[in-house]
């Protein structure tokens, strides 16, 4: 290989490290804003403690202002190193969640998202009836009562020859895989209900297959599952 060729070569090189480094800056700002996934999940979606860690270590707690009941949304904050950073809160049924993210500083200013209406399934999913559905059916029976209403509802989802279709109100359709998802992950929620409540609306949910019937019992005031899973599925009343 001749002598130019090599040096360009090492030149180059010597460019494209320069550039990469030249891109990361030893500190940036990070946006953090806190929104709820779904529509009808809760009133606000805010949180009222979030802590900051950086390789597991606490860097900084966030609490409400002196007459708010939450923390500042959406929250600045300065000087972020590069690393991996943990945000530790609780979502709608009171456990804690952990957001993950990995700060390059490639930016000035860098936005992160945390859903408080998010809630983790993936210990339950396991034991969803819809992913085991095979030329049978899974029926759901809905009941809300509340002080100034009682509300019915149901729907049946069926599997006959690997399709889905799912009935309300006597109406019948096939569901596509998106919608399949909506309904595993609405079920699979079901399975996280605590059983501990205090909200003057109490929500009743009976889950049948093969004969066997499930109840849960949602006294929580902000995990909306039955209007959310009618908006995933664009069901009208």
């Amino acid at each position: 290989m001749k002598i130019s060729k090599i040096f360009k070569i090492i030149f180059c090189g010597f460019i494209f490290s320069f550039v990469s480094i030249g891109c990361t800056k030893k500190y940036s700002t990070l946006i953090l804003e806190i929104k709820n996934q779904k529509k009808s999940s809760g009133n606000f979606p805010e949180l009222n403690e979030l802590i900051v860690k950086k390789d597991n270590k606490i860097l900084k707690t966030f609490l409400p202002k002196e007459l708010s009941p939450f923390i500042e949304n959406p929250l600045k904050i300065d000087s972020i190193e590069k690393g991996t950073y943990q945000f530790e809160y609780h979502d709608l049924f009171g456990r804690k969640q952990i957001k993950t993210y990995e700060a390059n500083n490639r930016k000035d200013i860098d936005t992160l998202i945390i859903n408080p209406d998010y809630i983790d399934i993936s210990k339950q999913i396991e034991n969803s009836v819809l992913r085991k559905l095979k030329d049978n059916q899974m029926i759901l029976k809905y009941e809300s009562k509340g002080c100034f209403h009682s509300i019915s509802d149901s729907i049946i989802v069926e599997n006959k020859n690997n399709k889905f279709f799912f009935t309300n109100n006597g109406k019948i359709r096939e569901l596509n895989k998106n919608e399949l998802n909506k309904l595993i992950q609405f079920e699979s929620e079901l399975y996280s209900i605590p059983k501990e409540g205090n909200c003057t609306t109490v929500e009743n949910y009976k889950l049948t297959f093969k004969k066997k019937t499930k109840e849960f019992i949602n006294g929580n005031c902000s995990w909306s599952g039955w209007c959310n899973l009618k908006d995933d599925l664009k069901i009208k009343d």
